[in-house]
């Protein structure tokens, strides 16, 4: 089994629309699913027919539908109730100029006993599963070391860890040297302190954060670049890898990071090597962004896109 472990969940609300017109009234139908980078791959994994469970933090109505709508796409859930709403994350996917515009609620506020118990809680699902994913960012009220502390407990169960993060989070989350990281381009930079200057991060750049996040103690580490694919690093064999993927028609990046770390950790827990983990991982951020919804994917073209995707070891 995997756990997935998101303590800022939200509910996702997306519209497309042709034209986004201010100071109109646009009445157009909207999709509503559970989201929150953990929940997006936890339905991946799901997907992919591998059993997951849900943990985190929820709160209120919001989080009761939420937990709902994990139900019905047999995800097993076994969330913490924190205090207030699970945020409402509302993305508008405007056709015409293909934009994609984002309102990003607040979380609710979680307090130390809540924490606690979601420490228990993790600690028994840990113990039952293979891999334990961190994904997303802190809600009001967890200490930035938060991650930390729940990835040594979840090692302390003797389950490998994965974190998808950024800020702060990430930052102290890395310390605890999960067995994989997987943070974007950007995230990647900003916790190693390269300085970018508004550009694309070079490839020389890219492996500098990569052996920094080798370096303190991870076993694998992957940056994801999105349309260009990704490259990643790996500690046991020493060797780099640049990862490129085919031209899509891409629908919407919603989750695409997700889904990839969604792949990554089905592909080791199934017993896969690390370019085995690569390939789905790219594979499935790929056939995401053919969706317009987050946490979605076609398994058909997870197969298609995976037989053209390039992984190249590099010196």
């Amino acid at each position: 089994m995997i756990t997935t472990v998101t303590l800022n969940a939200a509910l996702d609300i997306i519209y497309q629309i042709p034209s986004l017109q201010m100071n109109h009234v646009h009445r157009v139908p909207g999709l509503t699913l559970p989201g929150g980078k953990g929940v997006n791959a936890a339905r991946v994994i799901r997907q992919l027919g591998e059993p997951v469970t849900a943990a985190g933090f929820t709160a209120g109505y919001n989080g009761q539908k939420m937990q709902h709508l994990l139900a019905r796409a047999q995800v097993d859930c076994q969330f913490t109730e924190a205090d207030g709403e699970t945020r409402l994350a509302i993305t508008i996917l405007e056709q015409q100029q293909q934009t994609q515009t984002e309102l990003i609620e607040p979380g609710p506020l979680v307090t130390s006993v809540q924490i606690e118990q979601l420490s228990r809680t993790l600690e028994t699902l840990a113990s039952q599963s293979d891999w334990v994913l961190f994904s997303g960012s802190l809600p009001q009220g967890c200490p930035e070391d938060l991650y930390a502390r729940l990835i040594g407990i979840a090692r302390d169960s003797g389950a490998r860890t994965a974190l998808d993060s950024s800020g702060a989070a990430l930052h102290h989350g890395i310390a605890a040297a999960p067995d994989l990281i997987k943070p974007n381009a950007q995230e990647a930079c900003d916790w190693a302190g390269i300085v970018t200057g508004g550009l694309p991060p070079s490839p020389e750049q890219l492996r500098q954060a990569l052996t920094a996040m080798l370096d303190q103690g991870s076993s694998m580490a992957t940056i994801s670049l999105g349309a260009d694919g990704a490259v990643a690093a790996e500690r046991e064999s020493g060797r780099f890898y640049r990862i490129r993927v085919p031209e899509l028609q891409i629908i919407s990046a919603l989750g695409s990071g997700d889904a990839m770390a969604a792949g990554m950790v089905t592909a080791a827990s199934r017993g896969g090597s690390f370019v085995d983990m690569l390939r789905l991982g790219s594979s499935c951020g790929s056939a995401c962004a053919l969706q317009p919804a987050a946490g979605m994917i076609d398994l058909d073209d997870v197969q298609h896109i995976g037989t053209q995707i390039q992984i190249t070891p590099e010196a």
